[in-house]
């Protein structure tokens, strides 16, 4: 989890896509994930398309961002050196 002033209110985790599911409401993108946790632990999520990164599929690392507990966005982890 991320630290500094915000310290239990956002946060971030690693996780590995177990599912993508896109769906619409009204003519708006949506996805339905799935997210398996290094400490073996699951959740699924319901983003709009816009937080998650273009073309997620199952197998896929991502970095997990939470406000409040929630997930609220994904994002591809930065390369690594």
């Amino acid at each position: 989890m991320s630290t500094g002033y915000a310290h239990g209110v956002l946060g971030e985790r690693s996780a590995v896509v177990a599912n993508v599911q896109p769906y619409e409401v009204h003519g708006s993108r949506h996805v339905t994930v799935a997210l398996a946790f290094e400490d073996g632990t699951f959740a699924q999520a319901q983003l709009g398309a816009e937080s998650v990164p273009e073309g997620l599929q199952p197998g896929d690392p991502v970095l997990v961002k939470y406000a409040m507990s929630v997930v609220v966005a994904l994002e591809r982890p930065p390369p690594s050196d």
